[in-house]
Protein backbone atom coordinates (compact mmCIF):
# COMPACT_ATOMS: atom_id res chain seq x y z
CA UNK A 1 0.00 0.00 0.00
CA UNK A 2 2.75 2.37 0.79
CA UNK A 3 4.71 1.48 -2.38
CA UNK A 4 2.22 3.60 -4.37
CA UNK A 5 2.78 6.77 -2.45
CA UNK A 6 5.35 8.87 -3.74
CA UNK A 7 8.33 9.51 -0.97
CA UNK A 8 7.31 12.69 0.89
CA UNK A 9 10.37 14.30 0.15
CA UNK A 10 10.06 13.39 -3.66
CA UNK A 11 9.45 17.14 -5.55
CA UNK A 12 7.23 16.61 -8.94
CA UNK A 13 5.90 20.05 -10.18
CA UNK A 14 1.99 20.54 -10.30
CA UNK A 15 0.41 20.84 -13.87
CA UNK A 16 0.33 24.61 -14.06
CA UNK A 17 3.66 24.86 -12.66
CA UNK A 18 4.79 21.96 -14.72
CA UNK A 19 3.17 23.85 -17.98
CA UNK A 20 4.75 27.11 -16.76
CA UNK A 21 8.34 25.69 -16.02
CA UNK A 22 8.17 23.60 -19.58
CA UNK A 23 7.48 26.89 -21.52
CA UNK A 24 9.95 28.91 -19.71
CA UNK A 25 12.52 26.29 -20.49
CA UNK A 26 11.97 26.45 -24.36
CA UNK A 27 11.16 29.78 -24.51
CA UNK A 28 14.47 30.25 -22.58
CA UNK A 29 16.82 27.93 -24.91
CA UNK A 30 14.65 29.08 -28.15
CA UNK A 31 15.44 32.59 -27.01
CA UNK A 32 19.07 31.43 -26.45
CA UNK A 33 19.56 29.75 -29.67
CA UNK A 34 18.53 32.68 -31.49
CA UNK A 35 20.66 34.85 -30.32
CA UNK A 36 23.67 33.17 -30.82
CA UNK A 37 22.70 31.89 -34.45
CA UNK A 38 21.76 35.91 -34.87
CA UNK A 39 25.13 37.04 -33.27
CA UNK A 40 27.61 34.77 -33.71
CA UNK A 41 30.37 36.83 -33.97
CA UNK A 42 29.20 38.62 -31.04
CA UNK A 43 28.84 35.41 -28.58
CA UNK A 44 32.14 34.00 -29.91
CA UNK A 45 33.91 37.68 -29.10
CA UNK A 46 32.41 36.93 -25.53
CA UNK A 47 34.62 34.15 -24.62
CA UNK A 48 38.05 36.45 -25.29
CA UNK A 49 38.39 35.42 -28.95
CA UNK A 50 39.67 37.83 -30.85
CA UNK A 51 37.02 39.51 -34.05
CA UNK A 52 39.17 37.60 -37.21
CA UNK A 53 39.03 34.33 -35.34
CA UNK A 54 35.24 35.12 -34.02
CA UNK A 55 34.21 35.46 -38.22
CA UNK A 56 36.51 32.62 -39.19
CA UNK A 57 34.65 30.72 -36.51
CA UNK A 58 31.26 31.92 -36.44
CA UNK A 59 29.87 29.14 -38.37
CA UNK A 60 30.17 26.73 -35.29
CA UNK A 61 28.50 29.21 -33.21
CA UNK A 62 25.75 29.27 -35.53
CA UNK A 63 25.54 25.14 -35.24
CA UNK A 64 25.11 25.72 -31.45
CA UNK A 65 22.67 28.51 -32.01
CA UNK A 66 20.65 26.11 -34.40
CA UNK A 67 21.04 23.16 -31.59
CA UNK A 68 19.62 25.29 -29.47
CA UNK A 69 16.76 26.93 -31.30
CA UNK A 70 15.20 23.39 -32.71
CA UNK A 71 15.68 21.97 -29.08
CA UNK A 72 13.50 24.77 -27.56
CA UNK A 73 10.85 25.12 -30.65
CA UNK A 74 10.88 21.24 -30.40
CA UNK A 75 10.06 21.31 -26.60
CA UNK A 76 7.32 24.24 -27.26
CA UNK A 77 5.70 22.39 -30.06
CA UNK A 78 4.93 19.04 -28.34
CA UNK A 79 4.01 20.73 -25.37
CA UNK A 80 1.64 23.28 -27.31
CA UNK A 81 -0.03 19.94 -29.14
CA UNK A 82 0.02 18.05 -26.21
CA UNK A 83 2.35 15.81 -27.31
CA UNK A 84 5.09 14.12 -24.58
CA UNK A 85 7.66 16.57 -23.77
CA UNK A 86 9.81 13.89 -22.04
CA UNK A 87 12.25 13.30 -25.33
CA UNK A 88 12.70 16.92 -25.72
CA UNK A 89 13.84 17.06 -22.54
CA UNK A 90 15.98 14.43 -22.68
CA UNK A 91 17.27 15.73 -25.50
CA UNK A 92 18.53 19.35 -23.97
CA UNK A 93 19.54 18.04 -20.89
CA UNK A 94 22.54 15.67 -22.97
CA UNK A 95 23.42 18.70 -24.95
CA UNK A 96 23.50 20.96 -21.87
CA UNK A 97 25.90 17.91 -19.88
CA UNK A 98 28.00 18.39 -23.36
CA UNK A 99 28.40 21.56 -22.98
CA UNK A 100 29.34 21.23 -19.25
CA UNK A 101 31.97 18.73 -20.37
CA UNK A 102 32.98 21.05 -23.43
CA UNK A 103 33.80 24.29 -21.29
CA UNK A 104 34.88 22.92 -18.14
CA UNK A 105 37.46 20.96 -19.90
CA UNK A 106 38.24 23.92 -22.18
CA UNK A 107 38.67 25.98 -19.34
CA UNK A 108 40.85 23.56 -17.83
CA UNK A 109 43.46 23.78 -20.82
CA UNK A 110 43.58 27.31 -20.85
CA UNK A 111 41.29 27.91 -23.59
CA UNK A 112 38.59 29.77 -22.07
CA UNK A 113 39.50 32.83 -19.38
CA UNK A 114 38.47 30.86 -15.90
CA UNK A 115 35.51 33.16 -15.47
CA UNK A 116 33.75 32.94 -18.61
CA UNK A 117 34.45 29.22 -18.57
CA UNK A 118 33.37 28.59 -15.47
CA UNK A 119 30.16 30.95 -16.10
CA UNK A 120 29.21 29.11 -19.04
CA UNK A 121 29.81 25.97 -17.41
CA UNK A 122 27.19 26.72 -14.46
CA UNK A 123 24.73 27.65 -16.86
CA UNK A 124 24.82 24.83 -18.64
CA UNK A 125 24.69 22.64 -15.94
CA UNK A 126 21.75 25.11 -14.93
CA UNK A 127 20.01 23.96 -17.58
CA UNK A 128 20.31 20.38 -17.19
CA UNK A 129 19.08 20.90 -13.23
CA UNK A 130 16.40 22.81 -14.20
CA UNK A 131 15.13 20.28 -16.65
CA UNK A 132 15.80 17.36 -14.48
CA UNK A 133 12.17 17.55 -12.51
CA UNK A 134 9.77 17.53 -15.37
CA UNK A 135 11.19 14.29 -16.72
CA UNK A 136 10.09 12.31 -13.74
CA UNK A 137 6.33 11.52 -14.56
CA UNK A 138 3.68 10.08 -12.08
CA UNK A 139 -0.05 8.79 -12.18
CA UNK A 140 -2.05 10.88 -14.74
CA UNK A 141 1.20 12.90 -16.28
Amino acid sequence: MNAQRPHPTAKRPTRPIRTLHTATLGITRATVGTLVLTRAVDTLRITGVDRLTATRLAWVARLAGIRDLALGAGLLAAMTTGRDTTTWLWAGMIADAADVSVFATSTARGHLPPAIGTLMATAALGGVAAAAPLTRTGPGE
